[in-house]
């Protein structure tokens, strides 16, 4: 008996011609490169990603001729969907939109803040588009009900994709340090300003910084004026890349001069709708650190085991003294978090559940 074929158009719609954007790359072209040539007992899976940089233009007629769901990150470009979305109705090809973070709750020192904020037409494009396709996905159950609570979706067209890591792309592992100086690392972009600067973390590394004169802290990306002024060279700071696949080239220098990851979040809507991607790659390095005590890396660390989890002043000075003081910790916790990511959080592991939803999408009405 033949298998059934679903065919798949992926579309990156935050990626250009130079440049791979993360999220495009882990919600979109990662996961649909792996499903791919996927089979289960009945069905088959092809699936086409578009490479901004490799294919040609493209007419809209053709693709949604040729397939039976368009598979996209969040637009706001209003005309372009309409145009995709007029052929996707003429050809009956079902759009999925992707959601990974909560737009709805965005908040002012984002540098999209000024696009989506209450009332500007970037939110209402948004919200209209995602009121029009058929389904939803999104990273994880606290924004599944922030989309469900802003737009019409209800929720079973919405549905939760965790972000997972691909290991033979992430494949570099940090040598163990053990020497007599110590480095605290975190990476991310200009909106963790504010996580960086919350008091009980920003208190907690004050301690540290004076009981520990060979203790360094290092923020790729971010930086942190304050911090300069009170640290000088105690605190450096360097840039990753917008481009995922050359940040990805550029992770090893970082990471393998690091001891551990600080990774403190603010505790508000917005950041409870972010994934633990960070987790995953610095973990990927056999990393160990101190994580946010938020739902998103409270579902995936066991406190003191792959990872350590903190929220007050108190626990990020005891977590991080307990790192710097104790070098078989940080090797065994290190190990620990690889493990997890290598066991539970690995994209090629999670094709069966991308074709159930998919199946459950081209048979809904």
């Amino acid at each position: 008996m033949s298998k059934k074929v679903i065919r798949i158009f992926g579309m990156p719609s935050h990626s250009y011609v130079d440049r791979v954007s993360g999220v495009d790359f882990v919600r979109i072209i990662q996961p649909m490169k792996a499903l791919d040539g996927y089979k289960d007992e009945d069905t088959e899976f092809k699936v086409t990603v578009y490479n901004h940089a490799e294919n040609e233009s493209f007419d809209w007629r053709d693709v949604c001729a040729d397939n039976d769901i368009i598979y996209f990150n969040y637009t706001t470009n209003d005309v372009g969907y309409a145009v995709m979305g007029t052929m996707a109705q003429k050809y009956k090809c079902k759009l999925v939109c992707d959601v990974d973070d909560d737009i709805f709750n965005i908040m002012p020192g984002n540098p999209a803040y000024d696009g989506f904020k209450k009332g500007t037409w970037g939110l209402t494009v948004f919200t209209t588009i995602l009121n029009d396709v058929s389904y939803v996905t999104c990273t994880n159950n606290h924004l599944r009900h922030s989309l469900q609570f802003n737009t019409k979706k209800y929720g079973d067209k919405i549905a939760v994709f965790p972000n997972y890591i691909d290991l033979s792309l992430y494949k570099h592992r940090s040598p163990f340090k053990d020497t007599d100086t110590y480095t605290a690392l975190h990476f991310g972009s200009s909106t963790h300003h504010q996580d960086l600067y919350s008091p009980p973390f920003e208190k907690a590394i004050n301690r540290i910084m004076y009981e520990y004169p060979n203790f360094t802290i290092k923020t790729i990306g971010a930086f942190i004026p304050s911090y300069r002024m009170k640290w000088g060279k105690r605190y450096q700071q360097g840039f990753g890349d917008t481009d995922l696949m050359k940040w990805i080239k550029m992770m090893p220098e970082h990471l393998d001069d690091a001891d551990f990851m600080v990774v403190p979040l603010v505790n508000n809507t917005y950041n409870l709708s972010k994934s633990g991607i960070k987790y995953l790659e610095a973990s990927s390095y056999k990393i160990p650190g101190v994580w946010q005590d938020l739902r998103q890396y409270r579902e995936i660390i066991k406190d003191g085991v792959n990872g350590y989890l903190a929220s007050t002043e108190e626990e990020w000075y005891t977590k991080i003294k307990s790192l710097l003081e104790n070098t078989k910790l940080r090797k065994t916790m290190g190990g620990k978090a690889f493990e997890t990511v290598e066991k539970d959080h690995q994209i090629q592991n999670q094709m069966k559940s991308y074709a159930s939803f998919f199946k459950r999408v081209l048979s809904s009405p």
